[in-house]
């Protein structure tokens, strides 16, 4: 390889490094700025928690529409993915689950998908007839936008469009580990719901309210607006997973950049004193020969 050719390399390997370095450094500060997003939603989803937590026997005794479990004929599964690459395997891992979640409730009835983000719409449209869809959105979504999602869901319930729903996301657990996941929005499940508050409000001391008008017409209002919280802690959760992986693989990017330049430029040294070497000797023989 001549040294021309090597000096070429080096520059390019560099100016490779240099975008994927700068790509994690924007990647670091967005991921900051959704998880500080996904605190902020807790308490709120908390409080909910809390009063579906002292609603316990009614939860158990399915008192609203939302526990009703109906004669399955069709099912929506909603997947989230992102909307840009470079983010390692955040998208194929997350795609891969809803495939084979997807293969498994085909036993049951008619799944239709709901994708979520480019990626997923992508992914989708090449084998699925997709009616639905929601992408655009870009690096953080806003609970308003999630509501539009979440209240897509709700209804299609309400109006029997669809007797199980699922929805497909990245759990975001620290800046190193993201696992997909696969949690079913309707009919509510009572252990889901109470292994969720269980978690959210351990150490709270049980209360006993009187519930006016009646247990039935409270969950009917609670749990849609508990729903649409959690779908924006799923989607948040998603988000953050996303930037964080994608700080990830350009760390391992920039990373492998640099292993490659130490590289190149061992090349370039041993070429450059084979090149010198050569010189000196090509000027010893022709001196020789002169004299």
């Amino acid at each position: 390889m001549e040294l021309k050719e090597v000096k070429a390399k080096i520059g390019s390997v560099k100016n490779i490094s240099d975008i994927t370095g700068a790509l994690e450094t924007f990647s670091a500060l967005k991921m900051k700025k959704t998880q500080k997003r996904f605190s902020e939603s807790k308490p709120f989803t908390e409080e909910m928690a809390k009063m579906l937590k002292n609603m316990k026997k009614a939860l158990r005794e399915g008192k609203s529409v939302f526990l009703e479990k109906r004669p399955v004929k069709d099912i929506l599964v909603c997947v989230i993915a992102s909307d840009r690459g470079f983010c390692g395997s955040f998208n194929s891992s997350v795609l891969k689950l809803a495939d084979k979640e997807i293969a498994e409730l085909r036993k049951e009835g008619v799944v239709e998908i709901l994708p979520v983000g480019k990626k997923s719409v992508k992914h989708y449209l090449k084998k699925e007839k997709i009616r639905y869809s929601f992408s655009g959105v870009g690096d953080y979504w806003e609970f308003k936008q999630t509501k539009e999602i979440s209240d897509f869901l709700i209804n299609s319930f309400l109006n029997d469009k669809y007797q199980k729903i699922y929805i497909v996301y990245t759990h975001f657990y620290s800046s190193f580990i993201q696992k997909p996941k696969v949690v079913q929005l309707f009919p509510a499940r009572t252990k889901t719901i109470e292994g969720f508050l269980q978690e959210k409000t351990c150490g709270e001391v049980d209360k006993n309210y009187i519930l006016e008008p009646s247990p039935k017409v409270i969950l009917d209002e609670v749990i849609p607006v508990f729903v649409q919280y959690l779908i924006y802690q799923f989607i948040l959760s998603a988000n953050t997973s996303e930037h964080s992986a994608r700080m990830m693989a350009m760390r391992n990017a920039s990373d492998n950049a640099k292993g490659l330049l130490e590289d190149l430029r061992l090349v370039y040294n041993k070429a450059r004193q084979a090149q010198i070497t050569s010189e000196v000797s090509e000027i010893s023989s022709t001196k020789e020969a002169m004299g």
